[in-house]
């Protein structure tokens, strides 16, 4: 399957709704009418100032509940049945307590007491969001919600640490839904005012053919090189992940066209999903998009989101340059070679092709470096695509076409994660209300005794554990609000202890048993799906790895700047990828070599890569005469031929 053929894939968003089945010119009106709303209203709230919080977040919120009944079936009963119906009122009745409480808010100011209608509706509005978000792929959100407002009605009943004095219904819903730390907080705030432009931006440039471009640029590119497809993919991954931020809708987008590719050229099928699930991986790290968390993280931390974006540069050159030495070497062990030139696009038109979904993310990035609002920069980098859209008769003619499916696209992608982002309010308000929060906070320092090496291990492993069960954005929040404060006590920075958190919930998404992007890939390939979680822990090694550098030496992300030491410590530890390359794949460049031969490189490349100037050096020792060993071998084969 080429480049070309990607033209007859259908869009897709990561629920696996199929956007192009006609279903009649009302639904296209209503999905189209509602999509550019939500995509007008943040642009000009962004322009000209919004609404107050609880006028605009409930608007918008109602807005995507509304989308959903149009969009999402009910995934228990059939579509249009009667139990559907039942579930889509409870989403409508959500719908109404949005408008009600948009219009009602200021009453309730300082009012604490709810009649029992009031509880109904606020009832209603929890409720509607809850299933809105149980549609979606990130509906275990939900089971962390339901727990934490059980344990808000009823914790009081528990003994020792983990009670407390109680909630009443009241002062529960009322600070659910009439104040900005529960449904309407924080994460929700992002969403409706930034995050959602961003869905839109990257849409925008998928439905105007961004992904074929991009596909067609690295094809061009890396295709001609040994190992291609798997080359293709890694750069074609990490091109999609600037526009989309999902490591899902990476997969569903470049797989498709790689995997097939892959396996064509002879590399396993298991070895080709595990390639492009981990490269799509990648995505949720590989600025300027970098998902949602990383939006959450500018807010909660208070640092630029450009400056989160040049922090996460050197992790993410650091993770793909991981897959590619594995890719690259696996190409010469099994002798894999490159793309028939007939396939591949000229490289010269793929080049002038690509320029035009360039431009934007240029626009973009440059915008927030200097520090306008990241509303402001999306807006405008959105407007700037369009009018390089007008340049070119292909993409004129069809500009009508592509940005109403961009925005129904768009919007489609916003459920998901406007569910995930309301539902993180209402577990933060309840942690905040009732002091778990602060009570984690004391056990984990209590279970680690103050030892720093302890809790980032079981900082780690926390966010592994909970991001097998939700989304990378509850796996953060979580985890920030818990456990980044201590983290900070103990002498780690505010942004390296973040970003810590943020880099092990994004890489629990191919931690078994969940695996989501594991399993989409290996479906897209044919291949065993364990078979498939062991080549993608492997080629992702680094992405385990890298955070425990910078947590005890920052300087590797330069935050201070770029400096002699930092320099030193990125060097030393590409050197050691591509030591674990070596060794993982048992072949350092010219020939196949034994188990214990591998351990040694590896171990060395651990050496290697401890943030320690001396130990560095003695990997780096160790690494030479590993080497020259290798190199003595293959100097004597040809004599030894010879004789």
């Amino acid at each position: 399957m080429t480049a070309e053929a990607a033209k007859s894939a259908p869009p897709v968003v990561d629920d696996g709704i199929d956007l192009t089945i006609n279903r009649g010119p009302l639904w296209r009106y209503a999905t189209g009418g509602l999509a550019l709303i939500l995509f007008l209203f943040p642009m000009y709230a962004g322009f000209f100032g919004g609404p107050p919080a609880l006028v605009y977040r409930p608007f918008y919120l109602m807005v995507i509940m509304l989308l959903t009944v149009i969009i999402l079936p009910s995934r228990i009963f059939a579509r249009n049945s009667a139990g559907e119906w039942v579930l889509n009122a409870v989403i409508l009745a959500g719908c109404a307590a949005c408008l009600w409480v948009a219009y009602v808010w200021l009453d309730f100011a300082l009012v604490f007491s709810l009649s029992l209608g009031e509880k109904i509706g606020c009832a209603f509005l929890i409720l509607g969001a809850m299933e809105m978000t149980r549609r979606t792929a990130v509906k275990p959100m939900n089971y962390v919600a339901v727990v934490a407002i059980l344990y808000a009605l009823f914790g009081n009943l528990l003994p020792g640490l983990f009670g407390h004095a109680g909630l009443t219904i009241d002062r529960l819903l009322w600070s659910q839904i009439f104040s900005t730390d529960g449904l309407f907080g924080t994460p929700l705030a992002i969403g409706a005012n930034y995050i959602g432009l961003f869905v839109f931006f990257a849409a925008l440039l998928d439905c105007s053919g961004g992904s074929q471009k991009f596909m067609n640029f690295t094809l061009a590119i890396a295709g001609r090189f040994r190992g291609g497809p798997a080359k293709v993919a890694i750069l074609a991954s990490a091109l999609m992940g600037m526009m989309s931020g999902s490591a899902v809708t990476n997969i569903v987008t470049t797989g498709v066209i790689t995997i097939p590719m892959m396996k064509r050229v002879g590399y396993r099928p298991a070895f080709a999903a595990g390639v492009e699930s981990t490269a799509s991986l990648g995505s949720q790290i590989t600025p300027p998009i970098l998902g949602a968390t990383a939006f959450l993280m500018s807010e909660i931390t208070g640092y630029p989101l450009i400056a989160i974006m040049g922090l996460t540069l050197v992790p993410c050159l650091l993770f793909y340059f991981c897959i590619f030495a594995q890719v690259h070497l696996a190409s010469i062990k099994y002798d894999i070679e490159r793309l028939d030139p007939a396939e591949l696009p000229n490289l010269r038109r793929a080049s002038i092709e690509v320029i035009p979904f360039f431009v934007p993310i240029v626009v973009l990035v440059v915008l927030l470096w200097q520090r306008y609002s990241a509303d402001y920069a999306v807006t405008l980098a959105i407007l700037s695509f369009i009018a390089v859209c007008m340049i070119a008769k292909e993409t004129r003619d069809s500009l009508i076409g592509n940005f109403m499916n961009g925005l129904r696209q768009g919007a489609a992608t916003c459920i998901p994660l406007v569910g995930s982002l309301a539902i993180a309010g209402v577990i933060i308000g309840v942690l905040t209300m009732t002091g778990l929060g602060d009570r984690l906070s004391y056990l984990i320092e209590i279970v680690s005794g103050g030892n720093i090496h302890v809790m980032i291990v079981m900082t780690a492993i926390t966010c592994i554990l909970l991001g097998m069960g939700m989304v990378t954005v509850g796996a953060y929040v979580l985890v920030a609000v818990t456990v980044a404060p201590l983290m900070v006590d103990l002498g780690i920075e505010l942004i390296v202890a973040h970003l810590f958190i943020f880099y092990f919930a994004v890489m629990s998404a191919i931690s078994p048993p969940v695996m989501v992007g594991v399993f989409a890939a290996a479906s897209i390939a044919n291949a065993d799906p364990i078979q498939t979680a062991i080549h993608s822990l492997r080629l992702s090694i680094v992405g385990f790895a890298v955070p425990f550098i910078f947590i005890y030496d920052p300087r590797i992300l330069m935050i201070g700047g770029v400096t002699v030491q930092g320099v030193y410590l990125l060097a030393t530890t590409a050197i050691g990828v591509l030591a674990l390359a070596i060794g993982f794949e048992r072949y350092p460049f010219f020939r196949a070599i034994p188990t214990w031969h591998a351990v040694l490189f590896l171990i060395a490349a651990v050496v290697t890569m401890i943030p320690s100037l001396w130990l560095s050096t003695v990997g780096l020792l160790a690494l030479a005469v590993l080497m020259g060993i290798e190199f003595a071998i293959r100097a004597r084969a040809p004599a030894a031929r010879d004789a």
